[in-house]
């Protein structure tokens, strides 16, 4: 073996004495000292054998070295080779193991161009694309951990300036509020202390007028007794209207100071449990990996698939369907579409060229409609119906509800995603497992009216307020990401997501179809009144082969991604 330290010589092996080998003979599989090899290049069965010396043997990895020219089975070497079975034959083999194959080859045939042949070519340039395929993912998962770096670094300072900002901002307010204090205590004191020095003064004042009544008692004459104590009669009364006054006036009433904290700044001490939250998002690769059978048509391995920047979105009308009252449209895996035909209460399906294949009318209770449709897959639709508590599986085949799916308010727009179905009610967005029927309630939204449309896309839920102009976009699992409002959006009503993460919103309140940035930051409206655009209610994106239908008044659009 290549993998051995030593390699002994077979012919003198053979002999019972050992020579350490100094070539290596493939088709003999064994090892040749020099005085060996001189018999072995004279004999005329081995004389055209490639020889090769150890130290080149030894290079070999082992799995390769073990490689045998003899059949284990029949000991026998190999002299054929069978394309049917991809074997080797020995002369014993092929009567007895390919006795029927036909197209058996002469292996001397098969491998005299096996290094220069096709596949060893193939796997030399697969093996270099590897591991330049390895290189650049390399590069890429630095690239991105430097990135995650970058963004730690502002976060961290985003949120060491909004720590700061919030502890000057209640330093003023402490600083404010404790100058109230200071201030009110100062004007009670000053209060107190007026008051308190005319009671001083009047409280002299009778102290006086009991000395006087003592002398008058002690010295004065009946005369002088007579009118003295009427003159002291009339500075009693002075000092009682005095008194009198304080209780009237408000001079004696008891003070306190009282300090009520503001509600919202209590309120943070119980309802804001955290500074923030943090989330750790997963999206589309930038390097995508390359087929063997896209390389032949194109050129390159690696790649950086940038998403398409919303500037550069362009539509191009392929088709109007001639149908009115449309509000609901979606689009399956295949290219059909269904429509939900509010007017006469039924879903319209058509092939991807737009011809009718069927139609089926929805079975109603008295004050519903139908709201939304869906796809489910290919045999089976969901149907929200508005003023009611329902979600109605249809099968295409046999035109018959399937089940049904309670909701826990008055159902709006409805979705489908990975055996889950989407829901919008008037109160909150709820989670329905398909297969079991069970739901979640995954967004709490008591703003949410009929007109509230729904999508997914990757780990993402989006939905449109028709009553308050809104777009948000929360996880999966309910968390507020981001919330778009803006004169470009005016009652919004269905929405839709491309392969890009890109949303599409139907904006009928300005007759236009508006796309924003997978994070929300940035709009453009893309299509208007000059496009076709007429009162839009429900959209659908085809992801698939990159076209948007639009459920528009004066009847369904399609448009193409160009």
């Amino acid at each position: 073996m290549a993998s051995s330290s030593t390699v002994l010589c077979g012919v003198c092996d053979s002999q019972h004495t050992k020579t350490n080998a100094d070539y290596w003979c493939p088709d003999c599989d064994e090892g040749l000292c020099s005085q060996c090899l001189k018999h072995h290049n004279a004999s005329k069965a081995t004389r055209n054998h490639d020889v090769i010396s150890v130290d080149n043997y030894k290079q070999l990895p082992p799995l390769i070295a073990d490689i045998s020219p003899y059949c284990s089975q029949h000991d026998r070497k190999f002299k054929n080779y069978c394309p049917q079975h991809e074997s080797l034959c020995c002369p014993l083999c092929i009567p007895s193991n390919h006795a029927n194959c036909v197209g058996i080859l002469s292996l001397e045939n098969v491998i005299q161009t096996a290094k220069i042949s096709v596949l060893m070519e193939s796997l030399d340039r697969n093996l270099k694309d590897i591991k330049m395929n390895a290189e650049r993912v390399v590069k890429d998962r630095k690239q991105n951990f430097d990135e995650i770096q970058k963004q730690k670094q502002k976060f961290h300072d985003e949120i060491k300036t909004v720590r700061y900002k919030i502890n000057e901002h209640l330093d003023n307010l402490e600083q404010h509020i404790l100058q109230d204090l200071y201030a009110a205590e100062e004007k009670v004191k000053s209060q107190i202390e007026d008051l308190l020095v005319k009671l001083a003064e009047h409280s002299g004042n009778l102290d006086l007028l009991q000395t006087n009544m003592s002398a008058l008692k002690e010295y004065a004459s009946d005369l002088q007794t007579f009118l003295g104590s009427k003159m002291i009669e009339t500075e009693i009364k002075k000092h009682e209207i005095f008194m009198q006054s304080l209780f009237e006036d408000g001079s004696l009433q008891k003070i306190d100071l009282n300090c009520k904290i503001e509600d919202k700044i209590s309120d943070l001490l119980s309802t804001v449990t955290s500074f923030g939250s943090l989330s750790v998002e997963s999206s589309s690769p930038l390097v995508v990996l390359q087929t063997e059978k896209g390389k032949q048509a194109q050129i390159g391995t690696l790649y950086r698939a940038p998403p398409t920047p919303i500037n550069d979105i362009t539509m191009m009308f392929k088709r109007k369907l001639e149908l009115n009252n449309i509000i609901g449209c979606s689009i399956s895996s295949n290219g059909d579409i269904v429509l939900l035909d509010n007017s006469k209460k039924c879903l319209l399906f058509l092939k991807a060229d737009g011809t009718l294949k069927s139609k089926i009318p929805i079975t109603l209770s008295s004050n519903q409609n139908p709201l939304d449709v869906t796809f489910i897959d290919d045999k089976t639709v969901a149907v929200s119906l508005s003023y009611s508590n329902q979600i109605q599986i249809i099968n295409i085949v046999t035109k018959t509800i399937e089940s049904m799916i309670k909701t826990n308010s008055f159902c709006c727009s409805i979705c489908y995603r990975e055996c889950h179905l989407y829901c919008t009610t008037w109160t909150d967005i709820q989670k329905f497992n398909v297969l079991d029927n069970c739901s979640s309630t995954l967004v709490i939204d008591n703003n949410l009216v009929t007109w509230s449309f729904v999508t997914t896309s990757k780990d993402k839920i989006f939905y449109t307020n028709n009553s308050r102009h809104t777009v948000t976009c929360c996880s999966l699992t309910g968390e507020k990401m981001w919330e778009y409002k803006d004169q470009l959006v005016s009652y919004p009503r269905g929405i839709s997501v491309d392969k890009d993460s890109n949303v599409y919103i139907a904006s009928p309140g300005n007759n236009s179809i508006i796309v924003l940035s997978p994070d929300g930051k940035q709009a453009r409206k893309l299509l208007g009144k000059d496009d076709g655009i007429d009162n839009p209610f429900g959209l659908a994106f085809n992801v698939t082969k990159d076209k948007l239908l639009v459920a528009n008044n004066n009847g369904p659009i399609l448009y193409e991604l160009c």
